[in-house]
């Protein structure tokens, strides 16, 4: 029998394309990519990663959350990839918790970095392996619905660690004066005392339920021998170099208002109330004075870069996502925050308690919760020993869902 000739015989037909290589081999790049570059950024970032850019994050998220969509709608990217690499960039997005429990924020940053630079290089070099697997469309469903369902828990998580992360941090970073739970915002209140004098640290926020201030504006009032003296917060601007809604309180009402909250200037004592509102306390033996500094008083430096940040928070655009306001960086706006806003403004109040706080038995300083940690080792280090720690709710999160209690008659405000 004549072997058949070969040379004769037509060529074997190509194999089809295969796109779920092209897909795996792509999404593997970009992830690499992109936890390298978070990495990158988490190394060389030298001040406190709260105040870290959140391009680099921004953008990590966006890109897993557009690949577990892709794999929502089909089987091309391998499941235990996509899940295990949005669990760990979900972490790392929500401010490392529930890592930041047992070891520093920067730390916590840096070993879900490098988790996930180690997954997506395992995932790179196995996406070339990776190939279309047949199936059937009942199957194709069950895997839609599946990773639908995966894909709704995972939203979830984000939202949980995200809450309570950022309550972790928040708390931290006021060392305590700030506490965020499943209930609300609770604001801490200690007291130190020296030589029969007493100083009240009271950290407060713009913006609260009504009944926090109306606490507070009790407390001044509270039957005590001796004077009082209340040292209010409040940057003036003599020089007319700030936005109008900010020096206005309108950026804060209408945050109020959206909010069904109460205004801080609105609620709190303070020195320029109406003149016969400021007697009737004077009468009560409770002297109200501003100890905050004017705008003009910051660095040069500081001034522009308020102005330009204070700018582009009132004419916010999603540009604002991704760059910072007059060419700033993170370092900056760390800087204009801590060293101009916090202690420039602490080292003015510390002027007026020193000189002021002689002639009266009790001193009040209700003061943003940032300023507190800075506060507090301040008086610590004047030989005051905090005596007393109160704890008030500022904003509850859950009061529209709560009976309302009736209305008491109208507290000294």
């Amino acid at each position: 029998m004549t072997p058949p000739n070969l040379a004769t015989q037509p060529p074997l037909p190509a194999p089809p394309f295969d796109s779920t290589r092209l897909w795996n081999l792509a999404a593997a790049t970009c992830l690499v990519l992109l936890s390298g570059w978070t990495l990158a950024v988490d190394l060389t970032h030298e001040g406190h990663f709260l105040f870290q850019s959140a391009f680099s994050s921004l953008v990590l998220g966006l890109f897993l959350c557009a690949w577990i969509i892709g794999a929502c709608s089909s089987r091309v990217f391998p499941k235990r990839y996509v899940i295990a690499g949005c669990v760990l960039g979900t972490l790392r997005i929500a401010v490392g918790w529930p890592l930041v429990l047992w070891m520093s924020l920067e730390y916590a940053y840096l070993v879900l970095d490098v988790a996930l630079v180690l997954l997506s290089c395992c995932y790179f070099f196995t996406s070339k392996s990776i190939s279309a697997a047949h199936t059937s469309a009942l199957k194709l469903w069950q895997h839609v619905v599946a990773m639908t369902a995966v894909a709704m828990a995972l939203s979830v998580f984000f939202t949980v660690t995200s809450f309570f992360g950022y309550a972790h941090a928040f708390s931290g970073l006021t060392s305590g004066y700030m506490r965020i739970d499943a209930q609300g915002i609770n604001l801490t209140e200690r007291v130190f005392e020296k030589e029969g004098h007493r100083i009240h640290l009271i950290a407060t926020v713009h913006v609260a339920d009504a009944g926090f201030y109306d606490s507070l504006n009790q407390r001044f009032a509270q039957p005590l021998q001796g004077r009082r003296l209340v040292l209010n917060e409040g940057v003036s601007d003599k020089t007319h170099i700030l936005p109008k809604s900010f020096t206005s309180g309108a950026t804060y009402r209408k945050m109020a208002e959206k909010l069904g909250l109460t205004e801080q200037a609105a609620s709190l004592a303070t020195p320029v109330s109406r003149p016969d509102y400021i007697a009737s306390w004077a009468a009560r033996g409770v002297d109200f004075e501003s100890a905050d500094i004017d705008v003009g008083e910051l660095v040069p430096r500081h001034q522009t870069q308020l102005v330009a940040l204070l700018g582009s928070m009132e004419n916010f655009s999603a540009a604002n996502l991704f760059t910072l306001p007059g060419g700033m960086t993170a370092l900056d706006v760390e800087d204009l925050l801590v060293e101009g806003l916090l202690k420039r403004r602490n080292d003015k109040l510390m002027e007026h308690f020193t000189t002021r706080h002689t002639a009266y038995a009790e001193v009040f300083i209700p003061w943003g919760a940032a300023h507190m940690p800075d506060l507090n080792a301040r008086f610590l280090s004047l030989g005051y020993r905090q005596v007393e720690e109160i704890q008030r709710p500022s904003i509850d999160f859950w009061k529209r869902f709560r009976a309302q209690p009736s209305v008491p008659a109208a507290v000294l405000r």
